[in-house]
């Protein structure tokens, strides 16, 4: 005998198990709770919560006897019924849905203007950030990031991405760095100038393709870091870099 398929089942709301006891009591014709498990091969609290399931879209009915309550299957065309009164709720869902979809978009244009702020936690966090700032300058048409780096987390953020330097060069993607601290190399399609070589925060920041992304240490010495996608607070932080870069030598 040809089944209902699983797929169906679930679209009509109904549990492969209920239709597993809705079928032996079909076989059985009436019967209580006890027989309709045993046939069915189900436990019998969980043939109960099936019995009631099926009882509320009309599939079983039962009567009350003086020992037992017995159930009854009902004619399997409820099932067409039952498919029928599931069009017409979808039917009137997507009319819902309809009416209610300018109102979201409409939000969803407004939130363009609001600034979207992500976070992202350890080594592994870092590498996602590190890899975006790669992925969106490399699309860029100068292929460009800016950075302003620090002497006191500069080692932590190579040993989140070993192979970021590399990968960079290798995808021509361009940098100006400020460093706040001693130290700091150019490696290769990089400029790097100095504003300071005192002590600094440990804090970097990269500036990138309507972005800016915050990295730095929490109490435990642990690499965090937020990125904001905001394209007017990138334009004004892209316009004060690129006039401390003219003035620094």
């Amino acid at each position: 005998m040809k089944k209902i398929s699983p797929k169906v089942l679930n679209l009509l709301g109904i549990k492969e198990r209920d239709m597993k006891v809705y079928l032996a009591l079909l076989k059985l014709g009436t019967a209580p709770l006890r027989r309709i498990a045993d046939e069915a091969g189900v436990h019998r609290a969980t043939t109960y919560d099936a019995l009631k399931r099926l009882m509320a879209i009309k599939l079983v009915s039962y009567l009350n006897a003086k020992s037992h309550r017995y159930f009854t299957a009902e004619d399997p065309k409820r099932i067409r019924a039952l498919a029928s009164q599931r069009e017409v709720a979808l039917q009137e869902a997507r009319e819902e849905i309809n009416e209610v979809i300018p109102q979201l978009k409409q939000r969803l244009d407004w939130a363009k203007y609001r600034p979207v702020v992500r976070y992202y936690e350890g080594e592994s966090g870092v590498k996602e950030i590190l890899e975006d700032v790669l992925l969106q300058s490399k699309k860029a048409q100068k292929k460009t990031y800016r950075v302003y780096s620090s002497s006191a987390i500069r080692d932590l953020i190579a040993q989140a991405w070993p192979g970021f330097l590399k990968k960079r060069i290798r995808q021509g993607v361009h940098v100006h760095a400020v460093s706040i601290g001693t130290g700091g190399r150019t490696a290769g399609l990089d400029e790097r100038k100095w504003l300071s070589s005192e002590s600094a925060a440990p804090t970097y920041t990269f500036l990138y393709a309507g972005k800016i992304a915050h990295v730095s240490l929490d109490e435990k010495r642990q690499l965090y870091g937020v990125v904001m996608e905001d394209d007017a607070i990138y334009q004004t932080q892209k316009r004060i870099f690129d006039a401390l870069w003219k003035r620094l030598d």
